[in-house]
């Protein structure tokens, strides 16, 4: 019996040895950044959730061997045939892909959102037209399915819902979720397994679908010898096994694998300029479109694969920025366009402009000037608002309070 108690005792030291162990390298891995947040942390009551959050997110960041663990974790939960993860933050549907999901019981409220779209179409000039432009959700009706117990949110009936109530405020909508299954393109090759984006491929239909909209509401049709929305006119180049997304990152690669990532990229001369405003970072590019309008960093990066600096969809247009404007010099008497957009949107962007002159870029999460007076000021053919289901939130619509 005394040989049984020993053996627990050596055992229960051991473990807080090692939990010691632990503590103390993540005190010293997370001072600094801990001591550098509060630094900049504003202390009033208003934002004391917002300190909390930063200071969390801070600690999970530098915590040592972070994603040993993840990696340990996800691979558990994968023998054992686990379908969530992080309490249902993260669930891996029938198809296998991860999804981002919540519990709800119905579609969210839209109505001040749709109020909103219609207060920026109000300011524009006459002449400038605006449509919205709903991309697809991840979980694709026809194809995508839970199993039993996983919750479902609802964002493709709160797309329905919204998009309803902007046509009935005369708004012309394009609706990306209708004849995706019928693009040609294999239904589980739509999204990433790992990331919440949509595959290059599947946003290169987007493009085509796009200029046939817009070909119908313009005397002067985009792309009409077909040339620039046939991709036999660009360059696929596949990267196998190389990209672990948004989702992936929070759960492993051994609990949902790693995805192919295909670079897309014109055959033909292209000739651009190209910049981006973030804050105070500024950038001016010019040159073909593999020049200016990617990066290869992202593809090349050969450190933490599970880091952003290694996130592959952020290869095209530098990811995601306050303001961007992108002059194709080809095309000097071309339509000019806008986009409020979130970052499904940034390739099929990427190719509208082989068939633009000049097209602006806001994310409304960075960009901290007037939306409504940039949209009025700039000159322009075309407004999109092009902000995915997922994302139906007062965050993404930051015009037109009240």
């Amino acid at each position: 019996m005394d040989r049984h108690f020993t053996k627990k005792k050596i055992t229960a030291a051991l473990f807080i040895l090692v939990l010691f162990a632990l503590a103390i390298q993540n005190i010293r891995l997370s001072f600094q950044p801990i001591k550098e947040t509060l630094q900049s942390s504003d202390f009033h009551f208003s934002a004391l959730k917002g300190t909390i959050n930063k200071l969390d997110s801070t600690i999970n960041d530098h915590f040592y061997e972070k994603y040993a663990f993840i990696e340990g974790y996800g691979y558990l939960q994968s023998l054992m045939d686990k379908n969530e993860e992080s309490n249902f933050e993260v669930v891996k549907d029938a198809q296998g892909k991860l999804q981002f999901t919540y519990f709800a019981t119905g579609p969210n409220p839209t109505g001040d959102l749709a109020r909103r779209v219609n207060a920026l179409k109000e300011v524009l000039p006459s002449g400038t037209k605006l449509t919205y432009v709903m991309t697809p959700d991840k979980y694709v009706r026809g194809y995508s399915s839970l199993p039993k117990g996983i919750p479902y949110n609802y964002n493709n009936e709160t797309a329905d819902q919204f998009l309803a109530q902007l046509k009935q405020d005369r708004i012309d909508t394009l609706d990306l979720r209708e004849g995706l299954l019928e693009s040609g393109i294999p239904p589980e090759q739509l999204f990433f397994n790992t990331d919440h984006h949509w595959h290059i491929r599947t946003a290169f239909w987007g493009f085509e679908q796009l200029v046939k909209h817009m070909d119908e509401m313009y005397k002067k049709p985009l792309d009409p010898e077909h040339f620039y929305t046939d991709i036999s006119n660009y360059n696929v180049i596949t990267y196998k096994d190389a990209f672990i997304g948004s989702l992936g990152r929070k759960t492993g690669k051994y609990y949902a694998g790693a995805d192919d990532f295909d670079l897309i990229y014109p055959k033909f001369r292209t000739n651009y300029s190209f910049y981006f405003k973030t804050g105070e970072l500024t950038t001016n590019l010019s040159g073909r479109f593999e020049d200016a309008l990617l990066t290869s960093y992202p593809l090349n990066y050969k450190g933490d694969e599970y880091g952003l600096n290694g996130d592959k969809y952020f290869t095209y247009l530098y990811g995601n920025q306050g303001l961007v404007h992108i002059t194709n010099k080809d095309r000097p008497n071309g339509l000019k366009v806008m986009f409020v957009k979130d970052s499904l949107a940034v390739p099929m962007i990427s190719f509208l402009s082989t068939v633009c002159s000049d097209i602006y870029l806001i994310d409304p999460r960075y960009y901290k000037d007037d939306v409504m007076k940039f949209a009025e000021q700039t000159k322009l053919d075309h407004v999109f608002v092009s902000i995915s289901p997922q994302d139906l939130v007062s965050e993404f619509f930051p015009y037109g309070g009240k």
